[in-house]
């Protein structure tokens, strides 16, 4: 065979063996892309069950939440049918007095207060349990400017900050943005905090609010001279029904923290403070829809009742 004709035999060589290659190349691409498209449908089927089973844990978690809040509800109604019993027999008293026909008009309003008084305490009482033991709700934030919130509290409490001559004092660091959440439910729960720290530190006692802002949150502390948290309660203080006073209802703090988390933020006492108590709030600048109990929380229509419901 001539050099011609060999090297003629040797490229129809190359040719066949690379059309061989190609169609061997083309089906395994086929195939390739058939598998692709079986994972894709795979992955789409499994991305419908993952997310099917989210949505049933999500349920889950739900009804159990519920079904412990149901039982917290329980033990609530409990606990709180002996407290609301002595106040509640004791407007009853007062209600009864103001029938007397000559009764001195002094005592008539002296009755009347304490009657209000009474009845303030058993609202406050009822309004703390519905806050804790229902499930939230969505509701429509609004554009809250903490400083003013702090301004109804102390309107709120200046009854009881002339009667113990407690100082009020209030420090802004930085310009303070506006947060999103309900402006009367962090009223009331601040309100919590601060007649916590006027039954703790009595006469005198020293209440400094300081509000500064951080990059993604606004940082609020609370400062009283008192006698401060022992160490050995710093676990218990938000849990619900404890409480180191008499009357107590051991729910203000808990509601404190369901307020304050519901508004995506949280509350903690500091524990590296040695001079009375401080707690620090902190809540996000970002606005978004909340999840707030508030809407079980009735607007204060005195602006003398002070809430007077914590540990």
């Amino acid at each position: 065979m001539s050099q011609s004709a060999a090297s003629n035999q040797q490229l129809q060589d190359a040719f066949a063996l690379f059309n061989q290659v190609s169609e061997q190349l083309t089906g395994s691409y086929r195939a390739l892309q058939q598998q692709v498209s079986s994972l894709t449908r795979e992955l789409a089927v499994a991305h419908q069950e993952r997310s099917r089973l989210l949505d049933e844990i999500k349920s889950l978690q739900d009804e159990v939440a519920h079904s412990r809040r149901l039982s917290t509800m329980g033990q609530m109604t409990a606990r709180l049918a002996h407290q609301i019993r002595t106040p509640l027999s004791t407007a009853l008293l007062y209600a009864s007095q103001l029938n007397q026909s000559k009764l001195p008009a002094q005592q008539h309003d002296c009755f009347v207060e304490r009657l209000l008084t009474g009845l303030r305490h058993l609202d406050h009482m009822v309004n703390d349990m519905l806050v804790f033991a229902r499930d939230n709700h969505p509701c429509e934030a609004e554009n809250i400017f903490l400083p003013d919130v702090l301004e109804q509290v102390r309107q709120t409490l200046l009854p009881e900050l002339e009667s113990l001559q407690a100082h009020w004092s209030v420090d802004t660091v930085g310009e303070i943005p506006m947060i999103g959440g309900q402006h009367e439910v962090l009223a009331s729960v601040l309100s919590n905090l601060a007649a916590n720290a006027l039954n703790a530190g009595g006469e005198g006692v020293q209440l400094h609010w300081t509000v500064k802002a951080e990059p993604s949150q606004l940082l609020l502390e609370l400062q009283d001279n008192g006698p401060g948290v022992p160490e050995s309660l710093y676990e218990q203080i938000f849990d619900p029904f404890f409480t180191t006073r008499a009357n107590g209802t051991g729910l203000g703090l808990a509601v404190v923290r369901a307020v304050i988390t519901a508004h995506h933020g949280s509350v903690e006492l500091d524990p590296s403070c040695t001079e009375g108590a401080r707690f620090v709030v902190r809540l996000p600048v970002q606005c978004h829809e909340q999840q707030l109990p508030g809407t079980m929380m009735k607007k204060q229509q005195n602006a003398g009742s002070a809430c007077s419901r914590c540990v």
